[in-house]
């Protein structure tokens, strides 16, 4: 089992499958945490669409104006100013496609986070997988060589073949040692993806082949988020075009005196503010069309290329299923046979010690290939599962 050391906490030890990697990942990844607050802040800004200008509060003296006693009017009043209503309606469907696209974005950072704990999880299966056939070899290699050293002493063998043998195990002892810092490297990984407050312990377990679903591209949250953002351009373009409708403004107010007989002159103005030059509103308004066919394109060149990735995925899996096949079909019957007759052949003393571990490496280098292939092969499919750009 392999543990991780988070952060240099001292924690306490849990023993860790796929599915609660993933669902602490999930609670604790920074970055993905970032997407659910930029949600949040969509949420939080719907109601923004219908915004007020700031209330307008005023104060008044005209000696022009009199009142009936004979004296100026003081005013108060207040003053409001209001976009056209269809202004409040379009800025509020803005509002909810950014709400909408923050959902697609967290969907998509969800795939992606998954995709990459199950990559993570596994890369250190498949190590561990590894490593055990290595230290099947380094066993093997260390017996011949210990045994080459007192065949050498007692003038069995030579100089030469005792270096060899001694060569050969310094050189498999080195590949388990690169073993150990791969999944060192790969502890790490996993750890920065699940950020979490335990000792983690990834039980070891046959590497196995995964299961590739169908794909469904309409279920992408990559490419539905492209198809809002296409659709939130043309409603940005309807909010630009209801901007050109008049503004409206109310205004109340009061007027009185402190003198004698002094009454209250209530009063009120109904206004509209139209816009006479258009220059900037139609620059506006094109520059939003032109934001409808820049999506537009980002979004049909997103399809392009998210087909050509699923052709060059599928096109690689078909390789190694090529070569996962051949070991079903040959490799691990011929990997067995030769372990089992180089045992027989050994005994009947028909091959010498060195022969017998040559054939037991080769056996194994069929074996460790599989669990490459199979490792590449696993890591198409997950590519695949959770397949978005």
């Amino acid at each position: 089992m392999i543990g991780l050391s988070l952060l240099g906490q001292v924690v306490l030890t849990d023993e860790m499958t796929l599915d609660k990697a993933i669902q602490i990942a999930l609670l604790n990844n920074r970055e993905y945490n970032a997407y659910k607050l930029k949600l949040d802040q969509s949420k939080a800004l719907l109601s923004s669409a219908f915004s007020l200008d700031k209330t307008n509060f005023f104060v008044g003296y005209d000696r022009n104006n009199v009142a009936d006693n004979g004296y100026p009017l003081n005013i108060i009043g207040v003053e409001q100013s209001f976009s056209f209503p269809t202004v409040y309606s379009a800025q509020y469907q803005v509002n909810k496609s950014s709400i909408s696209m923050s959902e697609k974005e967290l969907e998509r950072q969800k795939l992606f986070l998954t995709m990459n704990v199950s990559k993570a999880y596994y890369k250190l299966i498949y190590l561990m997988n590894k490593e055990m056939h290595y230290k099947i070899l380094d066993s093997l290699y260390r017996n011949f060589a210990l045994d080459s050293e007192s065949k050498f002493k007692r003038g069995d063998i030579g100089n030469l073949e005792r270096m060899n043998a001694n060569a050969r195990y310094q050189q498999v002892k080195l590949s388990l040692n690169s073993l150990k810092y791969e999944k060192e490297e790969a502890c790490q990984r996993l750890n920065l993806l699940l950020h979490a407050e335990t000792r983690i312990m990834v039980p070891y377990e046959p590497l196995r082949e995964l299961e590739l679903h169908e794909t469904d591209l309409e279920s992408d949250p990559g490419l539905q988020y492209r198809k809002l953002e296409t659709q939130q351009q043309k409603e940005l373009v309807k909010l630009e075009k209801n901007r050109l409708l008049p503004d409206i403004s109310l205004t109340f107010y009061n007027g009185t005196n402190r003198f004698a007989d002094a009454q209250n002159y209530r009063g009120y103005e109904i206004g509209i503010s139209v816009p006479l030059f258009f220059a900037g509103d139609k620059s506006r308004i094109k520059a939003t069309e032109i934001g409808v066919a820049i999506s537009k394109n980002m979004e049909e060149n997103y399809l392009i290329d998210i087909n050509l990735k699923i052709a060059k995925l599928k096109s690689e899996l078909k390789k190694y299923r090529e070569s996962l096949d051949y070991y079903h079909t040959t490799g691990r019957a011929l990997s067995s046979e030769i372990i089992t007759s180089s045992q027989k052949s050994y005994k009947m003393g028909e091959i010498d010690s060195y022969q017998l571990v040559q054939s037991m490496e080769n056996a194994m280098i069929i074996e460790v290939e599989y669990i490459d292939w199979l490792m590449q092969y696993n890591d198409i499919v997950l590519e695949l599962n959770y397949l978005t750009m």
